[in-house]
């Protein structure tokens, strides 16, 4: 499994860390499953955690599989000018923080992912990641097992 570094709003990391986000979209995503630590930007700007991502699923296989369900594909639809896939979030961990004046100092060219970036491309950047951000308590799993339409694409307020 590969390891990136993922960035996150504050917003969508609070719902990851309470248990009511556990679908993360984006447009575009590898098809694998995925270590990530989770880089949240401003104002917290730090390392806080970290998730592993099931394989994505297209967006647009919801849309037919939910095709009798019109508030279903309403939302599909709006999340789709957006979003192309979906990926489990199968767990969450919190993390020893690392804020970034220490990643910095550590490497003054380090670089905020504007999405992510697979750490195995800069091993000693890796290195130092796995080394400080150490975890936190006890992973948070979701189940899949019986997930309803009210989960697919719902909106986070």
């Amino acid at each position: 499994m590969r390891t990136m570094l993922l960035s996150f709003k504050p917003e969508w990391y609070n719902r990851i860390k309470e248990g009511s986000k556990i679908f993360e979209y984006r447009r575009t995503f590898p098809d694998e499953e995925i270590l990530a630590y989770m880089y949240v930007s401003s104002p917290m700007k730090m390392i806080v955690g970290k998730i592993h991502l099931g394989r994505k699923i297209d967006i647009n296989t919801w849309k037919e599989e939910y095709k009798e369900d019109a508030q279903v594909c309403e939302r599909v639809d709006d999340f789709l000018t957006r979003h192309t896939y979906a990926m489990p979030i199968l767990s969450f961990r919190m993390t020893k923080e690392i804020d970034l004046e220490t990643l910095r100092k550590f490497n003054p060219n380090f670089v905020c992912p504007q999405m992510y970036y697979y750490l195995e491309n800069y091993p000693e950047l890796f290195e130092f990641i796995k080394k400080n951000a150490t975890d936190i308590g006890k992973p948070q799993v979701n189940s899949f097992e019986n997930i309803g339409k009210e989960e697919i694409c719902r909106k986070q307020y």
